[in-house]
């Protein structure tokens, strides 16, 4: 499968319309770039940051123009968009931990190209259903 490239202007139309910002989650500007300092320093040449969702610099999400990285406590995650196959709600990790209204889901199951599901955390609410929207248009 070849590279997927999406516009950038694309991804945080979708993410405006289907949802948006939130106390923790932000489009990634020049006015509000310092930051995420530290999140775009994970970024390669030519990779433009698109959205952040930071609790703190040991957990966040950041969507960028090609793929989406993740560092949970520390361990980080890196998925291309060229290896995402699928991306739905996290229902069995919602209900395991009593979430029962899906305007309090936070997470996601990505699954790559070889058959690996991860799940990502995200801001509940607008922010979620921003990203949620935005990733199933890249999967």
């Amino acid at each position: 499968m070849g590279n997927k490239k999406f516009k950038p202007s694309t991804l945080l139309a979708i993410f405006r319309r289907k949802g948006g910002e939130g106390a923790m989650t932000k489009i990634i500007s020049d006015d509000n770039k310092s930051d995420f300092l530290h999140q775009v320093s994970f970024l390669r040449e030519g990779e433009q940051p698109l959205v952040c969702f930071k609790q703190d610099e040991l957990n966040w999400l950041l969507i960028t123009s090609d793929r989406i990285i993740e560092m949970r406590q520390g361990v980080s995650l890196f998925i291309p968009y060229s290896e995402l196959v699928e991306v739905r709600i996290a229902l069995h990790e919602e209900f395991k931990d009593s979430v029962m209204s899906k305007t309090d889901f936070t997470r996601l199951l990505l699954k790559d190209n070889s058959g690996r599901n991860y799940i990502i955390e995200s801001e509940k609410g607008e922010p979620y259903k921003g990203i949620y929207q935005m990733l199933h248009f890249i999967a």
